[in-house]
């Protein structure tokens, strides 16, 4: 038997039953396995009214699903879908096994999973890795859609976190027709978000909110999961114990208010990754856990939506740029923007506000970053203690950083210097393929977020062998 099968702990992860009520939308899903059989009832609600088209409900409430194929023998769709869609979702589903394999079953993070299920050396290969996964649906229905949204309209997925924040700011400034799009998981999740969905609706138009329990579905899914071990998987971590599969969930959820509102354009806060650390795992290719962060990603989707007659393009304004670069251009060019941030997934009220916990990996990273940037930690809810306890607790933690962006942080926090062969950090980097910065992006935003950048960084840099140089 190959692993694969043996982690197929599931006979079927189903969907039907879906309703299509004024404004919202609702599935229910069965997990199956001998004997037994659970439900759940997946729900989105659009409290803007936006009714969600029957062509289009049953991929947003697949979407969630596919974070734990990897663990069914079945996906099964109980609903009319196109050729399109079935091909879609039978990439997405081998692409996100391979992941949830390489990245939670074979490099760990966390030890979420038994021991006893665990891959052995001879298990570790690409058929296991791409899993076994059956997608059945019913693929009757060919209708396209006809949408072409306005290129002075955009949306942008946001939150607190700081390059969402950075993206709204620059589309923003472009004069662009902005639309705010924020997912309001039903748990402590959305208190991420809350500080910038409460300022967005004071001071912006066109500031949208859909509301969803699939939170809530992923845990119900692990609750049954028995090669979990419960005791680390349902205690505190700064990462999931499986789920990998975040961004369509969102971006399928907002068609319905993306459509409704004549944008082109869903943004997604993608900042750069250094492609040097993402090499294949013992011959496996996969994407460090970062698929619906890549490019890659990007123009799959885009081609996918536009395969339907969906004129929506998903891409990235900030591909190019560090984390610690999106952190200066929010600090000392979108200020109010930035005193939103909440980049931690444990935030907690405290003195009538959300806070950052300030001990996660994420927390450890964005201080290093503001204090790098010559900002304050203080405005975004840090405390002094989160601050003096910075540097011991960046030195005992497994940070989830670059390794170039990592050291060029701490020299410049803690050793009050800049490290000079690390200078492609503060930079502008061309992705493979292109000759010109950001030359993905679309010609009629191009120049203007070139405009902005460059004003935060130093030169252009390119990929040669194993080393960064500067070309401008």
């Amino acid at each position: 038997m190959y692993y694969a099968q043996r982690l197929q702990v599931f006979d079927d992860l189903s969907l039907s039953d879906i309703a299509i009520e004024r404004n919202r939308l609702k599935g229910r899903v069965t997990l199956s396995s001998p004997g037994e059989s659970h439900n759940f009832t997946i729900e989105f609600y659009y409290p803007g009214g936006e009714r969600v088209d029957e062509r289009l409900a049953p991929l947003i409430l697949t979407m969630p699903l596919i974070n734990f194929t990897y663990f069914t023998k079945r996906l099964t769709v109980n609903a009319p879908i196109s050729p399109s869609d079935r091909e879609a979702i039978g990439n997405l589903v081998r692409i996100n096994n391979r992941e949830v394999f390489v990245n939670r079953l074979c490099i760990r993070r966390y030890e979420f999973i038994k021991k006893d299920f665990l891959p052995g050396d001879a298990d570790i290969t690409e058929e296991n890795a791409d899993g076994m996964t059956e997608v059945v649906a019913d693929v009757t229905r060919e209708e396209r859609f006809d949408y072409a949204g306005k290129k002075d309209t955009v949306s942008v997925l946001s939150s607190g976190g700081k390059e969402s924040l950075l993206t709204y700011g620059i589309m923003k400034e472009l004069g662009l027709r902005t639309h705010a799009l924020f997912f309001n998981e039903s748990g402590g999740h959305w208190r991420t978000a809350l500080p910038a969905y409460r300022f967005y609706q004071r001071n912006f138009q066109d500031v949208h909110r859909v509301w969803s329990n699939v939170d809530r579905f992923y845990w119900w899914f692990l609750r049954r999961l028995r090669i979990l071990d419960e005791k680390v998987a349902f205690s505190w971590a700064d990462s999931y114990p499986i789920q990998l599969f975040t961004f369509p969930v969102y971006i399928m959820a907002f068609l319905p208010v993306v459509m409704a509102n004549s944008a082109s354009s869903i943004l997604i806060g993608d900042e750069f990754d250094d492609p040097r650390g993402m090499e294949p795992y013992r011959g496996i290719s996969h994407f460090h856990e970062i698929f619906d962060q890549t490019k890659f990603f990007n123009d799959m989707f885009t081609s996918y939506l536009r395969s339907k007659g969906i004129g929506v393009s998903i891409w990235s304004a900030l591909h190019p740029i560090s984390g610690s670069v999106v952190e200066k251009i929010l600090i000392h060019r979108y200020h109010d923007l930035y005193r939103l941030q909440r980049s931690c997934h444990s935030c907690h009220y405290e003195n009538g506000d959300y806070v950052p916990c300030g001990r996660c990996s994420k927390c450890l990273g964005v201080m290093l970053f503001i204090l790098s940037s010559g900002g304050d930690p203080r405005e975004i809810g840090y405390g002094d203690e989160d601050i003096g306890d910075l540097e011991s607790r960046v030195r005992s933690t497994r940070m989830r950083l670059d390794p170039d962006e990592l050291e060029y942080a701490v020299s410049s926090v803690f050793h009050g210097r800049r490290e000079e062969g690390l200078s492609h950090v503060d930079g502008i980097h061309l992705l493979d393929g292109e000759e010109e910065p950001f030359s993905y992006v679309d010609s009629a935003y191009r120049e203007s977020i070139y405009r902005i950048v460059k004003q935060y960084t130093d030169g252009v840099y390119r990929l040669s062998g194993q080393s960064w140089e500067r070309v401008s």
